[in-house]
């Protein structure tokens, strides 16, 4: 166990610790994977209209940005580690919003936009989870889940911030200030990044650069767990993603109005809110790998609702996977840190979430795919179920300790 968790007490943590938790939310509500996500569906078909590019070629366009991230991921991660989040979070605030603005004003042909985006995914790699929740992990122990779960409710915002401003933009000014309103927020952020997250990390720097508790990256990779949770990372995000992104389309074959559509799939958003919150608590009183595999099942029974059952359960299916939607991300990044400590934390938890976002960007894709090819949505939700049933086998394995997994053990 951590010396700090047998030492230090619960309410303490959070003590002069509402300016980090600030920074992380802000930074998390504006970088680069939250706009450019929630972003897209507002954008397409303003794009379309003016450019008379297909909806898939413009979707192809957050693949590809996926692809980037995950290339980008574990470089960035080590560079927080070596540098501070705070540096790394607050330029890549920066140059994100500049790519964006500088594609945005020049972009004329597919290529270029396709370019931009793999280049803003690049740039923004540290505007992601990989750099905004280091310092979260690093300065909570006791209260770790609850604190990453109060920090990532900022990206859950940005599911309503976002399409409402970008569609506000487009109304008045047409989609490439859309694009430049977005960069300003981002720039706009940068500097709390910088401030809240300096207020911890210049007390840790000194005394833990070299000698924090934990793994190095070659280290992490020799063990069994690092690789169990990268398959927890990648099945999860195949399984869910996709199957969030259609929900309104799905309701709407099912014989909804558009409205109605619209409105259930919106559930999603509060349940992922509180989905957030409750499981980061939840994973500071109870073992972490039966907490995720707990929170995984549900949302493999929220999709095993939604096959056979058509709309009979839809808003209790929707609430369902509202939990792991919101949840998935603070899962990744407190099982990082239990498993592997703070050594180098950015560099593993890089490599996770860089898978995670990989399968984030496919799934989209693949289940869209499937609809075509079958005309139902039953293929896809099959698959997703036994993809999150994979996901939730391999967080239970997390649980048999086959290897020495470091001073970090407490809660396994």
């Amino acid at each position: 166990m951590d010396q700090r968790e047998a030492t230090l007490p619960a309410n303490g943590e959070f003590k002069n610790s509402r300016l980090l938790i600030l920074a992380a939310a802000v930074g998390l509500s504006t970088g680069m994977t939250a706009t450019m996500f929630y972003s897209m569906g507002v954008l397409i078909p303003a794009l379309q209209a003016d450019l008379h590019w297909s909806r898939g070629d413009l979707s192809l366009a957050v693949t590809i940005m996926t692809a980037g991230l995950f290339l980008a991921g574990p470089v960035v991660g080590r560079l927080c580690d070596r540098y501070g989040a705070a540096a790394i979070g607050s330029l890549s605030l920066c140059a994100y919003a500049l790519a964006t603005i500088t594609m945005a004003l020049t972009v004329s042909s597919l290529a270029m936009f396709w370019t931009g985006y793999f280049v803003i995914a690049l740039l923004g790699a540290g505007s992601t989870p990989i750099g905004l929740v280091r310092p979260i992990s690093m300065h909570f122990v006791r209260r770790r889940g609850l604190a990453l779960g109060i920090a990532l409710t900022g990206a859950g915002l940005a599911g309503f911030w976002v399409p409402i401003l970008t569609a506000a933009m487009i109304e008045t000014a047409g989609w490439r200030a859309a694009y430049c309103a977005l960069a300003a927020t981002a720039l706009l952020s940068a500097p709390l990044v910088w401030f809240g997250f300096r207020s911890v990390e210049h007390i840790a720097t000194h005394a833990t650069s070299a000698t924090m508790p934990g793994f190095t990256g070659r280290e992490a990779r020799r063990t069994r767990h690092y690789w169990l949770l990268s398959t927890m990372a990648l099945t999860m995000a195949l399984g869910i993603a996709g199957i969030v992104v259609h929900l309104a389309p799905l309701f709407q074959d099912l014989g909804e109005s558009p409205q109605a559509a619209a409105r259930l799939a919106s559930l999603i958003g509060i349940s992922s809110v509180f989905g957030r919150i409750a499981v980061g608590m939840m994973l500071d009183r109870f073992s972490a790998p039966l907490v995720s595999m707990g929170t995984l099942a549900l949302a493999m029974l929220g999709i095993v609702l939604l096959w056979p059952s058509g709309l009979t359960f839809a808003p209790l299916a929707v609430s369902l996977l509202g939990l792991a939607a919101g949840a998935e991300i603070d899962l990744l990044a407190y099982l990082t840190a239990r498993f592997f400590g703070q050594r180098a934390y950015g560099a593993i938890y890089g490599w996770q979430y860089s898978v995670f976002a990989l399968g984030y960007g496919f799934s989209p894709f693949l289940v869209g795919r499937a609809r075509d090819l079958t005309g139902s949505y039953h293929a896809a939700l099959a698959g997703c179920a036994m993809l999150m049933g994979v996901a939730a086998a391999a967080a239970l394995a997390l649980r048999h300790r086959g290897e020495d997994l470091g001073t970090n053990q407490g809660g396994l």
